[in-house]
């Protein structure tokens, strides 16, 4: 199996839709309803060149769902000899879901998602410890758009890492899971 960027499916989409303008060039009809059907053609086209990436597995270049949970994260440091800007990964599970465009991925419930953000120090240190702590206490990390400006907070079992400067994202920790009560009831 190859892991390069196949160009079938581009190509595949670049002959049909010339085929189709030739088509339409030469057949007999109306020029403006010729003109709207290859200006669409032409759009449905890009649409799909674009959410190629989605279906080959690389990060989703939308935008992230307003609540997440966090399965694991990247960070991969700006390089500026090789040009690179840096990005951080994230690979979450959405919670609910946002109004999706008509032609965006629509994920089943429960169904993890790639993310990529750009890199920024105050980010990269909120997902460095956001994972430390999922790591040492083996509970998720719930993270919010839109974080609560003025730095993290502390209290009880939640904890807050980073701020609106982390990228408008904030990372919580979730409280241990309560467990029902096992004792017998009305007997």
């Amino acid at each position: 199996m190859s892991t390069g960027i196949s160009i079938a499916i581009p190509l595949g989409f670049l002959l049909l839709g010339a085929t189709l303008c030739w088509y339409l060039a030469y057949a007999k009809g109306r020029w403006p309803l010729k003109i709207f059907l290859t200006v669409i053609l032409a759009l449905f086209s890009l649409e799909t060149w674009r959410a190629l990436d989605s279906y080959a597995g690389w990060p989703a270049k939308e935008t992230m769902p307003q609540r997440s949970l966090l399965l694991h994260a990247v960070v991969r440091e700006p390089h500026p000899a090789k040009n690179d800007r840096g990005a951080i990964f994230l690979w979450i599970v959405p919670l609910g879901q946002d109004d999706p465009d008509l032609f965006s991925y629509r994920p089943v419930s429960g169904e993890p998602r790639a993310y990529k953000l750009p890199y920024s120090r105050p980010m990269h240190e909120q997902t460095a410890g956001a994972m430390k702590a999922m790591q040492q206490n083996g509970r998720p990390i719930l993270i919010e758009r839109g974080g609560i400006p003025g730095g993290g907070e502390s209290g009880g079992n939640r904890t807050t890492y980073g701020d609106d400067e982390g990228g408008g994202f904030r990372m919580r920790q979730l409280p241990p899971p309560s467990l029902p009560d096992k004792a017998p009831q009305g007997h």
